[in-house]
């Protein structure tokens, strides 16, 4: 073997030496395991979803061609995209995107002539019954999505801590329209520090199978967008687990007392120096907080918040929006 060669092979190893000690502190996401087990029955919920809208369009189709040529936006009047499909059986025609920039996010949803919505693949249209692997429940009607001006009325609650420390509880937020919508997305879920916690140890997640919030719900897929009826609400639990403890440090002092106004001084004695000191601020403890605050998915302002006390850093685990029926009417007082 010639120096030329050597010298080649010396180098190729130290450049595979460099490559290995550049991706050695390369670590996976923690909740990247998680994510994936839900992505995957819901890329094939969608596949299925897609295939039998295919053939539920046929036949509706098939059985509304009379009056298919006052319809849109299914036109059969030869265009060469009027009524197409593409391999997956989902509709060529154009329907609004979530995270499209144009068009207003009121833009109702694309419907078939008989009023039933087109599938579509982010599951709006034909829905699987969760009690019921692979059965097509019935599809919601055509409403415009939910804006933040429809959504209203949140509240947020939260229980005792149990042996743990671990502290649960849900925010929920109701339609106050006069109309129906649909709430294309969960919105966020948002952990502030306060006081001596520190924002770097708050965490907010999914709530997945076997995490450490076992006092929640099993996550499941729940088919976007959620129809809220008048009056009808979503909800929005989670669990706060702590993590580690806070560390000893002294009490904060509450601030810079303020500078008493010169009307309001005493008067000084006969034959002081004719000023008066204040008193100095007094100390007090700030217990370590942390606010845990939910905004809808028509954005700003929050809904409603939470505040739990006595933790420094943990982690916060959210579940899927869930609907929440109407409120029964509270009976009036009846007067004596």
């Amino acid at each position: 073997m010639t120096d030329d060669q050597q010298g080649r092979e010396r180098a190729e190893y130290e450049l595979r030496a460099l490559l290995r000690e550049s991706v050695a502190a390369v670590e996976p996401d923690p909740a990247a395991l998680g994510r994936i087990r839900l992505a995957v029955p819901r890329r094939r919920a969608r596949r299925r979803h897609a295939w039998t809208g295919a053939v539920a369009a046929t036949l509706v189709a098939a059985a509304a061609l009379p009056t298919l040529h006052a319809v849109r936006p299914f036109d059969l009047s030869g265009g060469p995209t009027a009524g197409s499909a593409d391999a997956h059986g989902a509709s060529s025609v154009p329907r609004p995107s979530r995270g499209s920039p144009g068009g207003p996010r009121s833009t109702p949803l694309p419907a078939f002539p008989d009023g039933r919505p087109t599938p579509s693949a982010s599951g709006s249209g034909t829905a699987t019954d969760p009690g019921r692997s692979g059965t097509p429940a019935s599809a919601p009607p055509a409403v415009p999505a939910c804006l933040r001006a429809d959504l209203g009325r949140a509240t947020a609650h939260l229980d005792t801590a149990d042996s743990a420390g671990s502290i649960y509880g849900y925010f929920t937020v109701r339609n106050t329209s006069a109309r129906s919508c649909g709430l294309t997305g969960p919105g966020t879920v948002a952990a502030t520090a306060g006081g001596p916690a520190e924002q770097a140890r708050i965490k907010v997640v999914d709530h997945i199978a076997g995490d450490a919030a076992a006092a929640l719900p099993a996550p499941t897929a729940v088919p976007l967008p959620l129809v809220l009826a008048p009056g009808e609400g979503y909800r929005v639990r989670f669990g706060w687990v702590p993590e580690g403890t806070c560390p000893s440090s002294a009490p904060r002092a509450a601030g810079p007392a303020a500078a008493p106004a010169a009307d309001s001084a005493a008067p000084a004695a006969p034959g002081a120096a004719g000023t008066e000191t204040s008193p100095s601020p007094t100390p007090s403890a700030v217990p370590p907080s942390v606010t845990v605050a939910h905004t809808p998915e028509g954005g700003v302002p929050e809904a409603a918040s939470a505040v739990i006390t006595g933790s420094c850093g943990g982690t916060v685990y959210r579940t899927a929006p869930e609907t929440v029926p109407v409120e029964p009417p509270t009976a009036a007082p009846t007067s004596g």
